[in-house]
């Protein structure tokens, strides 16, 4: 038992870490439609009630950076602008899919036909699905724009208008309202979102899923399906598992429903749809999408098998759902610390750390019953000679476009020119070699991963910069990443075998050099 819940805590507490940078920006951006643009203007940015709401919705979902831990805020606050049920829908089932980050990402681990594939899917899927909420979710999208804003002036408690606020005071209650949003519905959500990682976790066996998505398997998108519900994965999370299931031959079908579901839902989503429309129209919503993912994932399960390409019989790629621990003895306080640590990555714990900064005031907010509301103007057209009257609609229109604009530029940092890749990996390659010398099996593994990682990131990073990635470099990649592949396998084999393993090092620096030789 006690093992059962350890298990559970440690993949909620990865899935907490993983999704605070993108929860950060959700904040953020509900804040942004809140206090700068208004109910009106949110509604006529995804589409109003004209048919083109569906597709709006999506293109916008796209290019925003959030998970769909972190569009679960944003949820909220189209709501309560009264948006069209079935924008909200498009928009809460593609904003988690892609940004740009994780598009480049994915252009670089597959064919680009197969990503373009799985973006076309999505629209499908979305378009579909949000047709048929519009038909189940009430009467906003038969309402007209003059009824909607008068619906907005009626509104009050939770649901109301934001109060009238303008210049600094307007920022300090964008930061009060996030924070007391954290600590208050969109922390809850989160948790309820966290728990599937966390049953999964209790449920599934270490290694057990290593080999249940074979491109042969007939029940492999189906079983993919039935995985994908409770799942969270980051957007980056879920393009790597993409890479890692192409690499191995696994099932194309059911890289896509892990994409549609695992990607763009979680426990929590669900839960807020049938709080909020009922648990009879969320039913059929949702068996609707199941239906349509299932369709989806089996009509281009065949088509986009690669020809010649041979099932490697196993993949690690979804290692990180079952339980981390493959036995309770000899677990100590330092080997959980690093079984929870190893897979978090820098950007992940400088998220977090912003997100614990905002619960201690989210708290102390609530505490001291403060709320946006002591910001608010008696008269908001006077303002103080240093202010200058700009309309709110214009400043939360140029946050949002400089949002994606900062994601777009972010792709340069986080994928850094190849010459810094290179100086990465060869610190990386030098504590591995040691490491596996040594006998350090786990080290050699945590140095191995950190290999792989830096080894995609320079090929985006060459790709964004000279814009192609040449077909040597691409097979150069393939051919390290196998290497290494071989050599973490040696590294796990039981009885441990030293000679093999230096065999394996041998090959992998060989392989080596010519790789970086390729991006020089």
């Amino acid at each position: 038992m006690s093992l059962i819940l350890l298990s559970a805590a440690v993949r909620m507490f990865q899935g907490l870490v993983a999704a605070a940078p993108t929860l950060l920006v959700g904040l953020f951006i509900a804040a942004v439609l809140r206090y700068y643009i208004g109910p009106a203007d949110t509604r006529r940015i995804f589409g109003g009630q004209s048919l083109r709401s569906l597709p709006q919705s999506w293109l916008i979902g796209m290019l925003l950076p959030v998970c769909s831990i972190g569009v679960l805020p944003i949820l909220r606050e189209l709501y309560r602008a009264r948006v069209r049920p079935g924008a909200m829908t498009a928009f809460a089932l593609s904003a988690p899919l892609f940004n740009p980050l994780s598009l480049l990402y994915g252009l670089t681990l597959s064919r680009p036909i197969v990503i373009l594939s799985f973006a076309a899917a999505s629209l499908v899927l979305v378009t579909l699905l949000g047709t048929i909420w519009d038909r189940y979710a009430g009467d906003r999208a038969s309402r007209t724009e003059e009824e909607l804003e008068a619906a907005d002036k009626e509104s009050t408690g939770e649901d109301g208008p934001a109060p009238e606020i303008i210049g600094l005071r307007r920022m300090l209650a964008l930061f009060v309202f996030s924070a007391r949003e954290l600590v208050g519905p969109a922390g809850l959500l989160t948790l309820i979102a966290l728990t599937g990682l966390g049953l999964l976790g209790a449920v599934l066996p270490f290694s057990a899923l290593q080999s249940s998505f074979e491109m042969n398997d007939p029940w492999a998108p189906a079983r993919m399906t039935l995985l994908a519900i409770p799942v969270y994965a980051t957007p980056m999370l879920a393009m790597g598992q993409l890479g890692m299931m192409f690499v191995h031959s696994n099932s194309p079908g059911s890289a896509l429903a892990l994409l549609l579901l695992g990607t763009g839902l979680n426990f929590a989503t669900l839960f807020w749809f049938v709080s909020r429309y009922g648990i009879k129209a969320t039913s059929v919503w949702f068996a609707s999408l199941i239906a349509i993912v299932l369709a989806v994932s089996y009509a281009i399960d065949r088509p986009l098998i690669l020809p010649g390409a041979e099932p490697a019989g196993h993949t690690h790629a979804f290692d990180v759902y079952a339980t981390p621990f493959a036995t309770a003895n000899g677990l100590t306080f330092d080997s959980i610390r690093d079984t929870a640590f190893r897979p978090l990555q820098i950007f992940e714990w400088a998220g977090f750390w912003g997100l614990a900064i905002f619960a201690l005031f989210g708290l102390l907010f609530r505490f001291a019953k403060v709320d946006e509301q002591r910001f608010a103007c008696e008269n908001p057209t006077e303002v103080a000679s240093y202010d200058m009257v700009v309309s709110k609609s214009v400043i939360g229109v140029t946050m949002l476009v400089g949002l994606i604009a900062l994601s777009v530029v972010g792709c340069f940092a986080y994928y850094p020119p190849p010459k810094v890749c290179l100086d990465e990996i060869s610190v990386a390659r030098g504590e591995a070699y040691s490491a596996a010398r040594s006998g350090s099996a786990d080290l050699a593994i945590h140095w191995i991963e950190q290999i792989e990682d830096w080894s995609r990131k320079m090929e985006v990073g060459a790709f964004i910069r000279t814009g192609e990635l040449r077909p040597y470099q691409r097979m150069q990649g393939k051919l390290i990443r196998k290497k290494l592949e071989l050599l973490e396998h040696e590294l796990e084999h039981d009885p441990y075998e030293q000679p093999e393993v230096d065999k394996m090092l041998r090959e992998m620096l060989r392989t080596d050099q010519r790789w970086r030789d390729a991006f020089r």
